[in-house]
């Protein structure tokens, strides 16, 4: 069983308060602050230039990557740190467009959480080439899979109501109907612990623990 005591000592929490919003942003940790002290005058004021080699910053996105690999399953290589999941959900979905430049369609479902969309409605207006953001049901998802579709980008777990997408059998319709699939796991690794290697054609994003302060509005029940 949890020690809620001793695991509170460890953050930074003003007294009195009890603080559940984990998932937009959490509390700081004690040991954070010395940390970001440490990197800021040894590593960035001492090293300069020379911190991305000597302090290992270049190696960061893949070294945290495999850290917050281990908390939804995914082997050592699979899960690299980026920017904010709403910038990574941005550039998949610009890449995976360049790889079905014959097709015009996204399919996502409205149980997406809405950020998501947003970040696939400013790219499709962008673009200006004429693609169509396809909203349906999560329950109809596939069904309206089709040869016409040039992505699905679907939320596995929904934020808001813990509903689950069968990953594997959705991925293989769509790779079989031609589609590139994009993931964005952001709530998964509360509910499962798995992810197999990616295919060939599929861009999984993972992101089950986020540091931006524009995180996810509400947990999953």
């Amino acid at each position: 069983m949890t020690d809620f005591t001793k695991t509170r000592a460890m953050f930074h929490l003003p007294d009195g308060m009890i603080y559940l919003d984990g998932n937009s942003l959490g509390p700081l940790p004690r040991a954070a602050a010395a940390r970001l002290q440490q990197a800021a005058v040894d590593e960035w004021g001492d090293m300069l230039i020379t911190g991305w080699n000597r302090a290992g910053w270049m190696d960061m996105p893949t070294r945290l990557g495999d850290r917050i690999g281990a908390l939804i399953g995914a082997a050592p290589g699979n899960t690299v740190l980026g920017d904010t999941l709403s910038i990574k959900v941005y550039q998949a979905l610009a890449a995976a467009l360049e790889m079905r430049p014959d097709r015009r369609v996204v399919l996502s479902d409205s149980g997406n959480f809405p950020t998501d969309l947003y970040m696939a409605q400013g790219l499709l207006g962008s673009l200006n080439r004429g693609h169509e953001l396809r909203v349906v049901a999560p329950e109809a998802v596939e069904a309206a899979i089709g040869d016409d579709i040039a992505v699905l980008m679907l939320t596995h777990v929904d934020y808001a109501t813990g509903r689950m997408h069968d990953m594997a059998r959705l991925t293989k319709r769509a790779q079989d109907a031609g589609a590139v699939v994009i993931w964005d796991l952001a709530h998964s690794a509360a509910r499962c612990r798995w992810i197999s290697p990616a295919r060939t054609r599929n861009l999984p994003l993972a992101a089950p623990i986020n540091t931006s302060t524009a995180g996810r509005a509400r947990p999953h029940s």
